[in-house]
């Protein structure tokens, strides 16, 4: 029944927007939007909803620490309008997700979500492009090696409050 509505949804949108999308027998289905970015929908009953995923981009192999801390401090973001983003380690991928929950899943909800996973995809891929790059991601602590010793801000305290 809960594939049914998944299905229906999808089968609505694809008509909206003159495309050929199909869920197959799984409840899964791939919508490929630009040639970077495919978003994966996957109706979960353990969650009773529509998962939308994609990836992000590879963990670049200077500043994981920073990049890793940087997204796992997003999750628990209020602005982060619901998503989670996860490290697969198989893969070393940063990947980004956000439930449709079945009592919301309508067409305008779809659309509504789609639009803002697709916008902040889009951001966090630009953003990754500037980790690979060796820009990586500014807040309060900072990662040393071990063995070192170094006075850390952090929270806002004053660096001599803290010694690591």
């Amino acid at each position: 029944m809960s594939r049914d509505l998944m299905v229906q949804v999808v089968n609505d949108f694809s008509q909206e927007i003159g495309a050929q999308l199909e869920v197959d027998d799984d409840a899964y289905c791939c919508l490929a939007i630009g040639d970077e970015c495919q978003l994966h929908l996957k109706f979960n009953e353990h969650f009773d909803g529509m998962i939308f995923y994609t990836e992000i981009g590879e963990l670049p192999s200077i500043g994981q620490k920073e990049i890793l801390r940087h997204y796992v401090m997003q999750n628990g973001n209020s602005d982060s309008n619901n998503l989670t983003f996860i490290f697969d380690s198989e893969s070393k991928n940063i990947g980004m997700m956000r439930l449709l929950p079945k009592s919301f899943m309508n067409l305008d909800n779809f659309k509504k979500i789609l639009e803002k996973f697709i916008e902040r995809y889009q951001k966090e891929h630009e953003e990754m492009g500037r980790f690979m790059q060796g820009e990586l991601p500014r807040d309060d602590i900072q990662f040393i090696e071990s063995g070192e010793s170094e006075t850390v801000a952090a929270g806002g305290m004053e660096s001599n409050f803290i010694h690591m």
